[in-house]
């Protein structure tokens, strides 16, 4: 899921379901960054581009999501009054 915003920003989300905080490995976080340049390429968007996390119940911050993943959130962000 993309969000583009009007500040000159564009949030790309990763949407994980799982029963337990997500947990980045080498692999998973290569892939991601491949996704970002890959939209950066073919969008030739002059946009800054954050990569935004989603799941249940929110992510465990490693070397692997640390500089990449810049804003991370559980469900309690989509249900807060």
């Amino acid at each position: 899921m993309l969000l583009d915003r009007n500040d000159n920003v564009i949030n790309l989300f990763e949407i994980k379901c799982y029963t337990e905080p997500y947990v980045f490995n080498k692999v998973q976080a290569e892939a991601l960054r491949t996704k970002r340049s890959l939209f950066q390429h073919y969008s030739q968007s002059r946009k800054q581009v954050f990569l935004s996390f989603i799941s249940v119940y929110g992510l465990v911050e490693n070397a692997h999501s640390l500089g990449l993943i810049d804003n991370a959130m559980g469900l309690e962000v989509l249900f807060e009054n």
